[in-house]
């Protein structure tokens, strides 16, 4: 549930640079020397072995030296109205349009945690930018915000988030369970969530659905 969010000490929910200390073991610290990822979205393959990552599609929000934060973007909790939880917050939710909007189930890792992905500008508390208009916030401000419906923009609510060590989803691609794609605005807040995974892969020119699955494997 929201209401469990976790907290540091400035009460913002904990930031992305306080994930990847708490995940990632110090030998996975060191700096990434492959292509970065950021903006891009991880397509999973019909070869994906992960269950729970079966059909994600995955955008990358951070590529860096502590590894890699991604979010999954196609995968609405049915259960989980956005007005309801913030109301479990204690908040006055006035703007009506939130109520029917539905959190992400944003991947396994610490579901406890929500981060907010939006257009706009990182002007919040616990914030960064991602690209020239999409940013990451991890801090209650913006959740403010957004039950008074002031101005932040198109928004996905995500519970949880995937991470990836040093070197680890690099040799995830490589043995085929990902395909890497150039993220865009409308595949990250317009497309039908039921819709997304295959038409990130025709931004590739793939139907997914004919894709071996056999790809990337001797």
């Amino acid at each position: 549930m929201l209401s469990s969010f976790t907290y540091n000490d400035n009460g913002n929910i904990l930031s992305p640079t306080d994930l990847y200390t708490i995940n990632l073991p110090a030998t996975d610290r060191a700096s990434m020397t492959q292509k970065n990822l950021t903006h891009h979205l991880l397509i999973a393959t019909p070869s994906m072995p992960d269950e729970r990552f079966r059909h994600a599609l995955i955008y990358v929000c951070r590529h860096d030296k502590y590894g890699v934060l991604g979010l999954r973007i196609n995968e609405p909790l049915a259960d989980m109205q956005v007005g309801k939880l913030l109301d479990n917050l204690g908040m006055d939710v006035t703007d009506e349009s939130v109520m029917g909007d539905l959190a992400l189930d944003g991947g396994p890792v610490r579901p406890e945690v929500g981060f907010v992905l939006h257009t706009g500008q990182p002007q919040w508390a616990s914030s960064f930018a991602i690209s020239e208009n999409s940013c990451l916030t991890t801090s209650r401000d913006i959740l403010e915000h957004i039950a008074s419906g002031q101005g932040v923009g198109h928004y996905h609510l995500c519970l949880g988030h995937a991470s990836w060590g040093k070197g680890q989803l690099e040799r995830e691609i490589e043995q085929g369970d990902w395909l890497v794609c150039p993220a865009d605005m409308a595949l990250l807040f317009d497309v039908p969530f039921e819709e997304r995974w295959h038409h990130a892969g025709s931004k590739l020119g793939i139907n997914l659905d004919l894709l071996s699955v056999d790809i990337g494997h001797a």
